[in-house]
C-alpha cells in the first residue's frame, strides 16, 4: 500500500516530544494515524498490565512522500543518546540506539530505503501500511515487519476476484514507484498462470510536463482495446490523476469496471472527484475494519488552534501535546483538519495501533527472559517480535516466517446514495485465501447483468481466433471465418483442401466437388440431342430414300452409290457425338475425335471427289482423255476418297504416338466443381486433324467454285459452294470458342458445329434431290445427250428442262 504519512518511532526515554515538517502539506490520515500512536502509547502507558514500571516514549518525523528524506531520521535512530554519534563496529548486539524500535514508515519505497538500515543494526521496524511484497525478503530485511497484508497476498485476491466474476480478457495500470511496478510483475505472471489475458499494461507516468498527454494517451488506448476491466494497482495521487483524465477522455456509455488496490479504494479524495460515478463500476480491496473503541472520542478531544506556523522542526511541551494542540495558518489545512476529526480514517489507523501494540508485548516477552533490570538491546526485541502472539479488541496478531501479520481484506463497492460516493462492503478475502462475493450487492440489486470482459468471442462453428492487437498484446483475438477452400483444424488453425475437396467459407470440413460435364440431363445438351437425333434420323431417311432410287438419274447425278457412302459417314459423324455427352473416361476421350475426324474426313472427300468430277468432265475429259479413261477404268474416285480417308488415319495415328488424349480432372474453373474434360493431348496432333478436314474443304470450296459457271443442268457446284460456307463458318467459330473459353460446354462447341456442317451438308447438298424425287417425280425423265469423250458417250444427267 502507498500513502502519505509519518514513519513513526517508539523511544526509550519517558518523556513525550513531537517533531513535525510543517513545510509539507497537510495530511489528514496522517493526523489520523499519529493520534492512532498516540492513542496506543497512553493506553499501554495508563495500563500496569503490559509493560508495568515502563513509559514510553515516540517522536514522529515527516517524510513528505519522499524516500530520501527518510535517511535522516532513520540515521537519527540509530545514534546514540546523548551524543548523537553512530560508531562504526563489527559487532552491534550491545548497541542501544536512540530508538528501540521504529514503526513506519507508510510507502514501500520508503519502507525499503529504511528497512536497508535498520536491518543491518537488527532494530526491528514496524510498517502499517507499506506491502510491496520485495520486503518479503528475510535476507536483506531480516527485522522488518508489518500490520498490513503483504502485495502478494493482495494480488491473490484481485486474481480471485477476477476469476470469480469469469473476466478473462483485463487491463492492469500501475504506479511508477516499486508498489506498483512489483505488484504489476506478480499480477502478469499470475494471470498468465491463470489463462486470464492481459490485454493492456502499463505504467502511470509520474509528475512531469506532459504527464497530461500521456495519460491520455493510455485512456485512448483503454478505449481501443475495448476491455472492460482494469485494474489500478496505485497510489492514491497516480490513480486520482489517471481517473481525472478517464472522466476526461473516456468513450461514452462503456459499461466499466475499475478495481481499486488497496491504497486508494476507500479515497474520499478520488471519491469527491466530479462526474466519478459516470466511469463505471468502481470496486476494489481494502484492510479489513474491525471495532476500534474509544478512538473516534479520542479524537474530538483534539483542539486546533489558528496561529503563525513555525518555519522549523518545534519540540511540543507534554502539556501541548497532551491537548493536542496543533498551529496552523491555512485556512484549508484547518478545513482539512477538522475533516480528519470529524470522519476519522480508522482502518490503517488501527494497523498502527497493533504495531505500537506488537512491539510492546515483545517488550514484554523480552524483559522476562532477560530480567526486568537488564538493559534492552533492539535485536532481543526483534527475537522476541518473530514470535508475538495476542488479541487486540479481538483481532488475533502474529507475524508469519515473512513479517507478514495474518489478515485478508473486505471487497468494497462504489455506490453513490444521494449524490455521494459511500464505500459498501460486498465480500470479504480472507486471510487462508477464502473469497465470498455477494454479487446481489453490485449489478442484481440495480437490474444490471454481470459486465463481460473477453479476450475473444465465442467464435461460431467454421470460425478460428485471429490476434486482434499483436503490437500491444498476444492474447487477444477476434473470430474470423475460415476462407473459401479451407476447414476448421481447431482454435487458430484454418487448413486448405486438398485439391479433390472443397468447402464454402466457415467450414468445419472439406465436401467433395461436384463433378461437372455435359450431362444428358442438361437442357443445353438435350436440345443439341434433339437437333442430332432428328438429324441422323434425317440422314438415315435419306439414305433410305437414296438405296431405293438408286438407279434414277437424281441419285446418279447426286453420286450414285459414292453418295450413299457420303450419307454413312453423315450418319457415323451424328452418332460420334454420343461420345461427347455424358461422365466421361479415357476411352470416350480417345475415341471421340478420331471415329469423328474418320467418318467426316469419308463425306468430304466424297464431295471433293464430285466437286473434281464436275470440272473433270467439262475442262479436263476432252485435253486429258487418257488420263480420265485411267480414272475412271481403275476406281479413282474410291482410291482418293480411300486414299483421304487413309491420310486422316494416319494423322491421328501420329496424333496418339505423340500424346493421346485422356481423361483430366480440371479444378481450376471453379472453387467448389471438378470439371471432368477430355484433354486433347497434343495440340498440334489435335489442329493437323482438323486442319486436314479444313484443307479438303478448301480443295472442295476451289473445285466447286470453279464450276459455278458450267451450264445449268450441272449445278451441284453451287450447293457445295453453299454447303461448304455453312462448313467454314462453323469451325471458324469453333476455333475461336476452343482458344478462348474453357469449361464443359467447350465441348458443346463441337457438338453445335458438327451439326451445323452436318446439317449444312445435308440441307444444301442433298435435300434439293429428296425434292425432286419425292415431290416432282411425275415428270418424265430422258438421257440427255452429253459431250463424247474419246469418241464415246458419257451419261451424266437429267435434262434441265425437267425442272423449269
Amino acid at each position: 500500500m502507498e500513502r502519505t504519512g509519518s514513519p513513526l518511532l517508539l523511544s526509550r526515554q519517558s518523556r513525550l516530544t513531537i517533531a513535525l515538517t510543517l513545510s509539507c502539506r497537510f495530511n489528514p490520515l496522517g493526523f489520523n494515524w499519529l493520534q492512532a500512536l498516540r492513542f496506543a502509547i497512553e493506553e499501554i502507558n495508563n495500563s500496569n498490565d503490559l509493560l508495568p514500571g515502563i513509559q514510553l516514549g515516540f517522536e514522529v518525523w515527516d517524510t513528505c512522500q519522499q524516500f530520501n528524506r527518510v535517511i535522516t531520521p532513520t540515521l537519527h535512530f540509530l545514534t546514540v543518546p546523548l551524543n548523537d554519534e553512530l560508531q562504526l563496529k563489527c559487532n552491534y548486539t550491545s548497541l542501544v540506539p536512540h530508538a528501540l524500535a521504529v514503526i513506519g514508515p507508510s510507502t514501500s519505497e520508503e519502507a525499503l530505503t529504511s528497512a536497508t538500515m535498520l536491518s543491518y543494526f537488527m532494530v526491528p521496524q514496524v510498517s502499517y501500511s507499506a506491502s510491496s511484497s520485495s520486503l518479503e525478503d528475510r535476507t536483506h530485511f531480516p527485522s522488518f515487519f508489518r500490520t498490513i497484508p503483504s502485495d502478494s497476498q493482495q494480488t491473490l485476491a484481485l486474481v480471485e476476484l477476477v476469476e470469480r466474476f469469469h473476466w478473462d480478457c483485463i487491463s492492469i495500470l500501475a504506479s511508477d514507484s516499486d508498489y506498483g511496478k512489483g505488484s504489476l510483475a506478480m499480477l502478469q505472471e499470475l494471470f498468465r498462470s491463470r489463462n486470464v489475458c492481459i490485454s493492456y499494461s502499463d505504467i502511470i507516468p509520474g509528475v512531469s510536463q506532459d504527464r497530461e498527454a500521456l495519460l491520455q494517451q493510455m485512456v485512448v488506448k483503454l478505449d481501443m482495446f475495448l476491455v472492460n476491466v482494469t485494474i489500478i494497482f496505485a497510489d492514491i495521487s497516480s490513480a486520482m490523476a489517471l481517473l481525472s483524465s478517464v472522466i476526461t477522455w473516456q468513450t461514452a456509455g462503456r459499461n466499466r469496471v475499475w478495481i481499486a488496490s488497496e491504497a486508494w479504494s476507500s479515497s474520499n479524495e478520488i471519491a469527491s472527484l466530479s462526474n466519478i460515478h459516470s466511469i463505471g463500476t468502481i470496486m476494489g480491496l481494502a484492510i479489513q475494519t474491525h471495532v476500534f473503541p474509544g478512538f473516534q472520542e479520542y479524537l474530538q478531544s483534539s483542539k486546533v488552534i489558528h496561529t503563525p506556523a513555525p518555519t522549523q522542526l518545534t519540540n511540543l511541551s507534554t502539556a501541548s501535546l497532551e491537548s493536542c494542540q496543533v498551529s496552523m495558518a491555512d485556512d484549508t489545512q484547518i478545513e482539512l483538519l477538522k475533516m480528519a476529526i470529524a470522519e476519522p480514517e480508522e482502518r490503517i489507523s488501527l494497523n498502527v495501533y497493533t504495531a505500537v501494540y506488537s512491539v510492546a508485548h515483545a517488550i514484554h516477552s523480552a524483559r522476562q527472559s532477560i530480567g526486568a533490570d537488564a538493559t534492552l538491546h533492539p535485536w532481543q526485541i526483534l527475537e522476541a517480535l518473530k514470535s508475538v502472539s495476542f488479541e487486540v479488541h479481538n483481532i488475533s496478531v502474529s507475524f508469519n516466517s515473512k513479517g507478514n501479520l495474518h489478515a485478508g481484506y473486505d471487497l468494497l463497492l462504489w455506490k453513490a446514495i444521494d449524490g455521494a460516493i459511500q464505500f459498501v462492503p460486498f465480500g470479504q478475502y480472507t486471510a487462508n485465501g477464502s473469497l465470498r462475493v455477494d454479487t446481489e450487492e453490485i449489478w442484481a440489486a440495480q437490474g444490471l447483468q454481470i459486465p463481460e470482459s473477453k479476450c475473444y468471442e465465442d467464435c461460431l462453428p467454421g470460425q478460428i481466433y485471429r490476434m486482434r492487437f499483436s503490437a500491444w498484446s498476444s492474447c487477444m483475438f477476434i473470430c474470423e471465418d475460415c476462407p473459401e477452400g479451407t476447414y476448421q483444424a481447431d482454435l487458430v488453425t484454418c487448413r486448405p483442401c486438398t485439391l479433390e475437396k472443397w468447402s464454402p467459407a466457415r467450414s468445419m470440413a472439406c465436401l467433395d466437388r461436384d463433378a461437372q460435364y455435359l450431362s444428358w440431363e442438361d437442357p443445353y445438351v438435350m436440345v443439341l440431342v434433339v437437333i442430332a437425333c432428328l438429324g441422323l434420323a434425317l440422314t438415315i431417311a435419306v439414305l433410305v430414300l437414296f438405296a431405293i432410287r438408286l438407279d434414277t438419274p437424281v441419285v446418279k447425278a447426286a453420286g450414285g452409290r459414292m453418295s450413299l457412302l457420303m450419307l454413312f459417314s453423315l450418319a457415323c459423324s451424328s452418332l460420334s457425338l454420343s461420345s461427347f455427352v455424358g461422365r466421361p473416361n479415357d476411352f470416350h476421350c480417345k475415341m471421340r475425335q478420331p471415329l469423328f475426324a474418320i467418318s467426316f474426313t469419308v463425306c468430304i472427300s466424297s464431295i471433293l471427289v464430285k466437286s473434281f468430277q464436275i470440272i473433270c468432265i467439262f475442262k479436263m475429259a476432252a485435253k486429258l482423255p487418257m488420263a480420265y479413261k485411267y480414272w475412271m477404268r481403275y476406281n479413282g474416285p474410291y482410291m482418293c476418297i480411300l486414299g483421304s480417308t487413309l491420310m486422316q488415319a494416319t494423322i491421328c495415328l501420329i496424333w496418339y504416338s505423340i500424346k493421346a488424349p485422356y481423361l483430366v480432372n480440371n479444378y481450376k474453373i471453379s472453387s467448389n466443381q471438378v470439371y471432368l474434360q477430355c484433354y486433347e493431348g497434343s495440340f498440334v496432333g489435335f489442329t493437323l486433324m482438323l486442319s486436314y478436314i479444313g484443307l479438303l474443304g478448301v480443295l472442295c470450296f476451289i473445285f466447286a467454285f470453279m464450276g459455278r459457271k458450267l451450264p445449268k443442268n450441272y449445278n451441284e457446284a453451287r450447293f457445295i459452294v453453299a454447303g461448304m460456307l455453312i462448313y467454314f463458318i462453323s469451325w471458324f467459330s469453333f476455333f475461336l470458342t476452343y482458344a478462348t473459353s474453357e469449361g464443359k460446354y467447350v465441348a458443346a462447341v463441337q457438338i453445335f458445329a458438327v451439326l451445323n456442317s452436318t446439317y449444312g451438308i445435308l440441307f444444301t447438298y442433298f435435300m434439293p434431290k429428296c425434292y425432286i424425287i419425292l415431290l416432282r417425280n411425275h415428270f418424265g425423265m430422258f438421257l440427255v445427250r452429253p459431250p463424247k469423250v474419246d469418241g464415246k458417250t458419257w451419261h451424266a444427267a437429267c435434262h434441265p428442262s425437267h425442272f423449269k
